[in-house]
C-alpha cells in the first residue's frame, strides 16, 4: 500500500472516530481521537518495539495537530524512557517527573 493511500486510510479512521455518539437518553457526546501508525517499509525495520515507539511519537504529533500521522524516520529517533516517548506522562528521567 502506498504512503498516500495509508495517509488517506488514517484520515478516514479519524473521521469515523470523530462521529458523535448518541446515548440512550438522546444526548450526544462528541468523540475525538488521535492516531499514529508505523509500517516496516517506511521505517526499514520489522522490530515491533521500534515500530511502536515511532507510532507513539507520530500519535503525539497527531494530538497536537488534530490529524492522523504516519510515522517517518524522524519519529523513529524520538528519545524514549523505558520504551515511552520522553516527556510523555508517566515517564521520568533520573528521578524527575517528565
Amino acid at each position: 500500500m502506498s504512503t498516500d493511500r495509508r495517509a488517506q486510510r488514517l484520515e478516514q479512521l479519524v473521521r469515523m472516530l470523530h462521529t458523535p455518539v448518541t446515548l440512550d437518553d438522546g444526548r450526544t457526546v462528541d468523540v475525538a481521537a488521535s492516531v499514529g501508525a508505523a509500517t516496516p517499509d517506511v521505517l526499514g525495520t520489522r522490530d515491533l518495539t521500534a515500530l511502536q515507539r515511532a507510532a507513539d511519537a507520530a500519535l503525539y504529533d497527531g494530538k497536537h495537530s488534530g490529524r492522523a500521522h504516519l510515522a517517518t524516520a524522524a519519529h523513529a529517533t524520538t528519545p524514549s524512557v523505558n520504551g515511552r516517548r520522553a516527556g510523555r506522562s508517566g515517564t521520568a528521567v533520573w528521578g524527575r517527573a517528565a
